[in-house]
């Protein structure tokens, strides 16, 4: 992605730089929500439980989705209206806020894939993890000669990130998959109101 920007100019670099530096620091706020499907779902998992799996990725995809927009809108707006605290330079301040769109779609996608992934993660489906990866990075690569400005090159990122996720979650919700297969067959572990007790 640096590379593509350095084609674009000094100050497309500049502000890109810029803009980079703030979907790391957002990225960060992903990685609990990661976490949360790591720590909960291996469990299930191995029980076979397919109404707590679902019970439990629907609320950690909830809270990755709310979560995800909330951080992309806070990510979006510093770029577009704190540039100048990063640059003194105007046209660079002006090619930040006419990424702020792109960055915020980046950091909501982000957030939200990684969330995904944390499920895949806990259902241990690396093979697929590695080929999808490797897929969506190859499509990148391709579509990044194309970028005439940051805004595409940010597109060409959340396009892999969310094609990932998208995938991902129709893999499980096809039933494919360890993660998929054990929804799909719906046993649980809990048979009858007195195994609560």
């Amino acid at each position: 992605m640096q590379r593509t920007a350095m084609k674009l100019g000094v100050q497309h670099l500049a502000a890109y730089q810029l803009s980079i530096n703030v979907v790391i620091f957002f990225l960060l706020f992903g990685e609990p929500l990661s976490q949360l499907s790591q720590t909960e779902l291996p469990s299930l998992i191995d029980k076979g439980d397919s109404s707590s799996i679902k019970a439990t990725l629907k609320s950690v995809l909830l809270l990755g989705a709310l979560g995800s927009l909330g951080v992309g809108a806070i990510a979006g707006m510093l770029l577009y209206f704190g540039s100048g605290i990063f640059s003194s330079d105007i046209v660079v301040q002006n090619l930040a806020k006419g990424a702020a769109p792109a960055v915020f779609m980046t950091v909501a996608t982000a957030i939200f894939t990684v969330t995904v992934d944390g499920a895949m993660l806990a259902s241990r489906d690396f093979t697929f993890m590695l080929v999808q990866g490797t897929l969506s990075m190859l499509l990148q690569l391709k579509l990044l000669s194309w970028c005439t400005n940051i805004s595409d090159i940010y597109g060409t990122f959340t396009l892999r990130l969310g094609g990932y996720a998208i995938i991902a979650l129709a893999r499980v919700a096809l039933g494919w998959g360890k993660l998929g297969s054990i929804i799909r067959k719906g046993k649980s572990t809990i048979s009858s109101p007195q195994a609560l007790a």
